[in-house]
């Protein structure tokens, strides 16, 4: 005699529909209409029937399986983001950024490549000493990129203000040259 194996029970089309409705739109009846023929039912009627249909545990189950993996489809891997940092480190990854010329992409600062190498070495064992002497250089090369920033920046407030106070002393003279030429034809 043979014996039966017992068959997993399976959502039905209709459930299955119901269930995919609902997780585009989060709202049970309407996900309910698009599965079900709903023409001789009242709002009520419908609402009570999507009730139970969203805790039939077949459907529940597929719910919450379909949501999960949906989720953790949003939150990326560890390889994902150490392939990132390895792209920003390399300046393969690309920005975006608003030129004169309008948008173009571009490779990441030196800061930001540095920065990258640093947290990637933040995921990998240090006690290795070429790894410690790799980051104090990278520290040290990311001080002084940022020292190199600030002081261009400071060079470049000086040449403004330079500029600017060349700019009135040089509309002063003129100002000076047309007064005195003013002063000169009132004489003649």
């Amino acid at each position: 005699m043979k014996s039966k194996a017992k068959r997993k029970p399976k959502l039905t089309p209709k459930q299955k529909e119901f269930a995919n409705e609902y997780i585009k739109t989060g709202e049970a009846t309407e996900a309910y209409k698009k599965a079900y023929s709903t023409k001789n039912m009242s709002e009520q009627v419908i609402w009570n029937e999507a009730s139970k249909t969203i805790r039939k545990p077949l459907v529940k189950d597929y719910i919450d399986k379909r949501m999960k993996k949906l989720e953790d489809a949003k939150i990326p891997k560890q390889k994902e983001i150490l392939t990132f940092l390895g792209g920003v480190m390399r300046g393969t990854e690309k920005e975006t950024v608003m030129t004169d010329d309008g948008l173009v992409k571009v490779p990441p600062a030196m800061k930001q490549r540095i920065s990258a190498a640093k947290e990637l070495l933040k995921r990998y064992p240090l006690n290795d000493p070429l790894m410690r002497a790799q980051l104090r250089k990278l520290n040290a090369e990311a001080t002084l990129a940022e020292s190199r920033t600030n002081e261009s920046e400071d060079k470049t407030g000086k040449l403004m203000a330079f500029m600017d106070k060349q700019t009135d002393e040089s509309l002063q003279k003129i100002i000076d040259s047309i007064e005195g030429s003013e002063d000169h034809d009132d004489k003649r």
